[in-house]
């Protein structure tokens, strides 16, 4: 045994390195894998307190740093076409804005693990459709709408193209009558490449 070591030290010392190496090459792809999670924002869009179109639609961030909602924007489907509006300059609002005026205004920094309450489904998509002429003339807008896509626009760290995330919602009949609202997908979509970033700086632009 102690002959076969000696006499093949250079292949030892060679797979030793090897293995050591291997090692250090995971190690820092755990590190970077780190670094990469904790620069990335992360934004969750969900249904709340019920089903229906009283439900209540939450905002949460869990981005391991702060980061500042500075628009959502939502698109309201028919059959014939979509309608787009932004949802934080939507209305002019009271001085008093509550408890919290993050929700209130749907704009504003959240630390990890807060959220924005914005409020009833059908109440922001009755006043979206109150501000498009061809959607104000319905009697009821749940005859033409069956879906809306609620896109969240955020500053995250020391970026200066804006972060996002987007989740669309489908208005699905009840075996009981009235409406269901349904998410899409079980996941809120994360808008993280450089592309898709600045598309979100056009569509800010363009409800300027």
């Amino acid at each position: 045994m102690w002959n076969w070591l000696s006499k093949n030290t250079d292949l030892i010392s060679l797979a030793v390195s090897t293995a050591m190496l291997g090692v250090w090459i995971v190690y820092l792809q755990l590190l970077l894998n780190g670094y990469r999670r904790q620069r990335r924002s992360s934004i969750l869009i969900s249904r709340g307190a019920g089903q229906g179109l009283r439900s209540r639609c939450l905002i949460t961030s869990m981005s391991a740093e702060p980061l500042y909602v500075t628009s959502i924007v939502a698109t309201l489907v028919t059959a014939e076409k979509s309608y787009e509006y932004a949802l934080t300059d939507l209305r002019d609002l009271p001085e008093d804005l509550g408890m919290d005026p993050r929700s209130s205004m749907r704009q504003g920094s959240l630390s990890a693990g807060e959220y924005l309450d914005i409020g009833h489904f059908d109440e922001f998509i009755a006043q979206l459709a109150e501000t498009d002429p061809e959607l104000a003339r319905l009697h009821d807008w749940t005859d033409a709408v069956t879906a809306i896509e609620l896109t969240v626009v955020a500053l995250y760290g020391s970026d200066r193209l804006p972060v996002g995330a987007s989740r669309r919602f489908s208005f699905v009949p009840k075996d009981a009558g009235g409406l269901r609202i349904r998410p899409d997908t079980l996941w809120t979509r994360q808008l993280h490449t450089r592309h898709q970033r600045r598309q979100l700086v056009r569509k800010l632009a363009s409800h300027l």
